[in-house]
């Protein structure tokens, strides 16, 4: 996530909301021109637009898509929101949208009565930037962080790609975060 502010962006006129099946095609154009997040078909933007679309979020700026959240509960832990990716556009950066978009996502799991033990995601070492924002997110909410190995460069072959540590937030004491966090 690139640090740079643009005059363009007004965050009161931030609006959140869930995504649709249209907006597939706006999620991976954005998801794109946001490296170092990994790009996926645009296929899969379609799936979490409509199937994860409970589970994701979109700000929108004058009608356009400046930012976006994917994540779904873990059908192995369905109390573990697990976050796939969080996408800034380059004008809307350095004015904490990530983490509004984050915390959104948490407070409308929370308002729809899924029980949530944790939220957890999958950061590579160089992405500094996600790592700041889940530790910025322990901060703000007071929320415990772990950080584990998941999988290992090796095991992704020959593509080249880092590897990815498992970054959990949960409350002290294994309270819900339903429990803890208020919104």
């Amino acid at each position: 996530m690139d640090q740079n502010t643009s005059p363009q962006f007004d965050a009161p006129s931030i609006h959140f909301r869930h995504p649709q099946l249209a907006d597939g095609l706006a999620l991976y154009k954005l998801v794109k021109a946001c490296p170092p997040l990994d790009l996926n078909s645009s296929y899969l933007y379609f799936l979490q637009a409509s199937h994860f679309s409970e589970t994701c979020l979109i700000a929108e700026q004058n009608d356009e898509i400046v930012g976006f959240v994917s994540g779904y509960c873990r059908p192995d832990a369905q109390q573990n929101l697990f976050i796939w990716q969080v996408a800034v556009a380059s004008k809307a950066r350095g004015q904490g949208l990530g983490k509004q978009l984050v915390s959104q996502l948490i407070a409308a799991q929370i308002k729809d009565e899924q029980p949530l033990s944790s939220v957890s995601c999958t950061i590579s070492p160089s992405n500094l930037a996600s790592q700041g924002l889940f530790k910025s997110l322990a901060e703000q909410h007071r929320l415990l962080i772990t950080c584990e190995p998941f999988i290992e460069a090796e095991q992704f072959g020959a593509q080249g790609h880092e590897a990815e540590d498992t970054y959990t937030l949960s409350a002290p004491n294994n309270q819900l975060l339903n429990e803890f966090l208020t919104f």
